[in-house]
């Protein structure tokens, strides 16, 4: 029987750095990916050991088994457990699609037994970006962020051990743990030629959705987080707020934001944009599937502008691509991540999973976002002399675009 489970890939693996479990990534997960993509979990694998489904290429595969086991040196070595999983490994990383995910049973299993609303560990989301693991995003106000991870940073190494050539389940199994405890990680930020070693304490992790702030200048500040079920109902509440505030403008913070619930993303884009079409999702046979929208939104005419960046991912990248190209909204900041795949998940027969990314996702203009992201109509960075500064220069400019607008 099929499940539907509305979920997003980067919680979801994101949560395994975090936490002892997948923790609350599958709790947001479950809750509704990346349903930017919906992902189905089927609990039973329709292939049966009996069932042959392999081209007879595959056939290789028995023979260098039978081979290894006949004259290998070291029959010890000859673990069929290790080598099968090396197998998949292998078959995964031929692919080269950085979304389509192998979880052993024992992972999985955490997975779905650690739903809780909080969990542990260093606070980011992550991806494997041409065989490197990569922050996505650092959560607010995490370890991972206390300590200066930012998007786009590769990790190296894990307490002095280099991670390169992992497997991303196996990276980000060594990363978790519990609160309390401390992790050595070597950090290479984006554009730096050196690497730095951190050392971050993990501690319990309590995702936040929506932040308003109401600025001096008569403009609110909105932050999504990230799309989580309670997120559309919190960002029609805060702009509600904006409306009985009479703000002038509205900046819309999606930095950092590694995407969520694909139904919560394009119901927040209905508070924005007065009907039409928020992007769509394309499959292997090219069948294109319309993202519609209504007309009932709570800011369809008060001026907007969104702050996007290198951790803008998915969902969010979908929602301010629909703004962008439907020229309600300027993008500031940098090009967001690309990830624009649908992904499907499928427990396999040992109880372990698969991720399997199924289509990909376009704007209302027919952009791919996938290994392209989104480039801001007015480009600018944060520099390191920013973040020490504790400056916003992209806040800044969104205001005086707000500002050149409703004046």
């Amino acid at each position: 029987m099929l499940r539907v489970l509305k979920v997003t890939l980067f919680t979801l693996l994101a949560a395994a750095v975090l936490s002892t479990t997948f923790g609350a990534g599958y709790a947001l997960a479950v809750a509704n990916a990346f349903q930017s993509p919906q992902v189905r979990l089927e609990r039973s694998s329709p292939f049966a050991a009996t069932t042959r489904t392999s081209p007879r290429e595959f056939a290789l595969l028995d023979e260098v088994w039978t081979i290894l086991n006949e004259d290998f040196v070291e029959p010890k070595a000859l673990d069929p457990s290790k080598l099968g999983r090396g197998a998949v490994d292998g078959l995964i990383t031929a692919l080269g699609d950085n979304h389509t995910t192998y979880i052993d049973a024992e992972t999985f299993q955490a997975e779905q037994t650690g739903i809780r609303g909080s969990y542990e560990g260093i606070g980011a989301h992550v991806a494997m970006a041409d065989g490197v693991l990569t922050i996505v995003a650092p959560i607010a106000g995490s370890p991972a962020e206390a300590v200066g991870i930012r998007a786009g940073d590769k990790i190296l190494a894990v307490e002095g051990n280099s991670i390169q050539g992992m497997s991303l389940t196996d990276a980000v199994n060594i990363i978790k743990g519990p609160r309390g405890t401390k992790v050595t990680l070597e950090i290479l930020h984006e554009g730096a030629t050196r690497s730095q070693t951190v050392v971050v304490t993990r501690g319990e992790i309590k995702p936040q959705s929506v932040i308003l702030r109401f600025l001096p200048d008569g403009y609110a500040h909105l932050r999504i987080v990230q799309f989580t079920q309670r997120t559309s109902a919190e960002v029609k509440d805060a702009l509600k707020q904006v409306k009985d505030k009479k703000a002038a403008g509205i900046i819309l913070d999606l930095r950092n934001n590694p995407g969520g619930l694909l139904d919560t993303t394009v119901e927040v884009a209905n508070q924005f944009l007065r009907g039409g079409d928020a992007g769509y999702q394309v499959d292997r046979n090219g069948h294109k599937e319309t993202l519609r929208l209504t007309n009932d939104g709570e800011a369809l005419d008060i001026p907007v502008v969104v702050l996007v960046n290198r951790g803008s991912a998915s969902g969010s990248e979908l929602l301010a691509g629909a703004l962008q190209d439907r020229g309600r909204a300027m993008l500031i900041g940098t090009r967001t991540f690309g990830k624009g795949s649908v992904n499907h998940l499928r427990q396999l027969s040992d109880g372990s999973a698969l991720y399997v990314t199924i289509g990909r996702w376009l704007t209302p203009n027919g952009r791919q976002i996938e290994g392209n992201g989104l480039t801001p109509d007015i480009p600018l960075e944060m520099t390191e002399e920013d973040v020490k500064n504790q400056k916003d220069p992209q806040l800044e400019r969104a205001i005086e675009v707000l500002r050149t607008r409703t004046s």
